[in-house]
């Protein structure tokens, strides 16, 4: 489980962001990862790492200083899921790595996709013209790679076009909060607010489209997933990683990620803020 938003206005008048994007990264609490940092293969490369033994080097969420930006959520599913599939976390890294034009990347995992467990992947390329952004997602019917031109975007663990509660709900926060703070003058306030929102625990249950991705499990088993902030420690799982990514005018970066510290205790959790900032460039 995790969850996105994402705002972009391609052309904005001096002042403005091109882009800001907040994320939450839901996981088991006892996977081993590395919070976001330089790669050491690919010094363009910010994002965090997962140290899963078989799945070393996969990742969620990441940005290169070249302008592209990838994330990956997982598409609801109670049960066992065949253990031969292929580690998602490798399409991240790969992306941000490559060269590859995002539509023709996805095109080209479209051709594999049966290989892995089922996915809703992003791919973002901010040029000094345009941002571009595509998404494809491996499950459902006739799956193929799409261009999503809206300024606002909401996507979790659902498809696109059938939103949970949450997402929908999250969307019309997350435009009130740019619509009151959304220019680089208030920045500060931008990553406060939206830290806040990323960290809401309000429900938004009973929701229709997540019990039907989950038709076999109980309403009570599903209630803790409806809220942006996962906290379900019994199950010793939830968010453990805030991401907010913004882009300037001037295609200035800012990269923040607040990541809950080993060994994680979710009743009291201790939050590590990292921080990058750095011009973008389509090099």
């Amino acid at each position: 489980m995790c969850i996105l938003f994402l705002y972009i206005n391609p052309k904005p008048s001096a002042g403005n962001f091109r882009l800001i994007l907040a994320a939450n990264r839901d996981e088991i609490y006892k996977r081993p990862a590395k919070s976001a940092h330089y790669w050491e293969e690919d010094k363009t490369v910010i994002g965090g790492r997962d140290l899963e033994p078989g799945k070393e080097g996969g990742s969620w969420l990441a940005l290169s200083t070249r302008g592209r930006i990838a994330a990956l959520l997982n598409i609801m599913h109670i049960g066992e899921h065949p253990q031969e599939l292929l580690g998602r976390g490798s399409l991240v890294s790969e992306f941000v790595k490559s060269k590859q034009c995002g539509a023709a990347y996805l095109s080209t995992i479209a051709k594999n996709s049966h290989q892995y467990r089922p996915f809703n992947f992003l791919t973002i390329e901010i040029d000094p013209e345009s941002i571009n952004v595509h998404k494809y997602c491996n499950a459902g019917e006739a799956p193929k790679p799409e261009c999503l031109s809206d300024e606002y975007l909401g996507i979790s663990n659902s498809f696109i076009d059938t939103p949970f509660a949450k997402v929908t709900a999250g969307i019309q926060q997350f435009k009130d909060i740019i619509s009151k703070y959304g220019s680089a003058d208030e920045k500060k306030s931008l990553h406060n607010e939206l830290t806040k929102f990323l960290k809401e625990e309000t429900s938004h249950f009973p929701d229709s489209v997540m019990a039907s991705f989950a038709p076999a499990v109980s309403t009570e088993y599903l209630k803790p997933y409806s809220s942006v902030y996962v906290n379900v420690p019994e199950r010793g799982y939830g968010t453990r990683a805030h991401t907010i990514i913004t882009v300037d005018a001037n295609n200035r970066a800012d990269f923040n990620e607040w990541s809950m510290q080993d060994p994680i205790d979710p009743k009291n959790p201790q939050w590590q803020n990292t921080h990058f900032s750095i011009t973008l460039s389509d090099q």
